[in-house]
């Protein structure tokens, strides 16, 4: 049912969320406020986040998760969406999800492949994460650090940053994550998906931005929206607009 109370229509997509490195997914509360309520939202946490912190995060196992969801709605279509780590995870998880069903996806912050020397400062960012665990202590930190950044920082109301926060956070995953990407050719998988695909990026992100034109170059079907101004993480720096965006994108392709 809808949040109004009225049932979906079985031929409405169901939207699945796919939330980024370190977050859980009550990540999507600020853009479910905006997304039209005729449309059922699963927001599943990927292995070592959320409620699967004691989990490892590895590519297989976040797609397995994805299709999980998906066969949770059978045999309703689908939209999966994803933003930063999800983002990668939504073009790793096309190709295993039923193709008579999946009516289009939306990855967000993840237009560039995790090779060469551009690795190096996401695995810096995660032996500082692993450090600051284990010299501070992971919860200590998240919860000194997060409400500043997610509040005041970003500008998420407070009863939802602390959702997010209680829902269980995780600084040891992003490591994980960083390795279960690296040298994965997420340009090839791209261009092998035949469905709508909406690129989507924030102008500041400068990794993504680099090489989001030689993703587009290799797609069947994609096109590319860019939030101006916009730092990676569009989906939590400008969540009512990406829900429009959503909206807008599951209206065209959900029929």
């Amino acid at each position: 049912m809808s949040a109004s109370g009225e049932l979906h229509n079985p031929a409405d997509p169901v939207l699945i969320l796919l939330h980024g490195a370190t977050l859980n997914g009550r990540m999507w509360d600020p853009v479910r406020r905006y997304l039209d309520p005729r449309y059922r939202v699963l927001t599943p946490d990927l292995p070592g986040h959320g409620s699967r912190r004691n989990e490892r995060y590895t590519l297989d196992a976040a797609v397995e998760t994805v299709v999980a969801a998906a066969r949770s709605v059978a045999p309703a279509p689908i939209i999966v969406v994803g933003d930063s780590l999800g983002g990668y995870t939504t073009l790793a998880s096309a190709s295993a999800l039923p193709q008579e069903r999946l009516r289009g996806l939306i990855p967000s912050g993840a237009s560039f492949n995790f090779c060469g020397s551009v690795v190096w400062p996401y695995l810096l960012k995660g032996a500082v994460f692993n450090l600051i665990a284990a010299i501070v202590g992971e919860q200590r930190f998240i919860e000194k650090a997060m409400p500043k950044t997610l509040v005041k920082k970003i500008g998420l109301p407070e009863s939802e940053a602390r959702a997010m926060i209680d829902a269980g956070m995780s600084l040891k995953v992003f490591s994980q994550a960083v390795r279960a990407l690296r040298n994965v050719d997420f340009r090839a998988k791209l261009a092998q998906i035949t469905q709508p695909v909406l690129i989507v990026n924030g102008s500041k992100d400068k990794p993504n931005m680099r090489e989001e034109a030689s993703f587009l170059a290799v797609a069947k079907n994609a096109t590319s929206y860019r939030f101006d101004n916009c730092e990676h993480g569009v989906s939590l720096w400008r969540y009512r607009e990406f829900a429009e965006l959503v909206n807008r994108f599951a209206a065209r392709v959900g029929g």
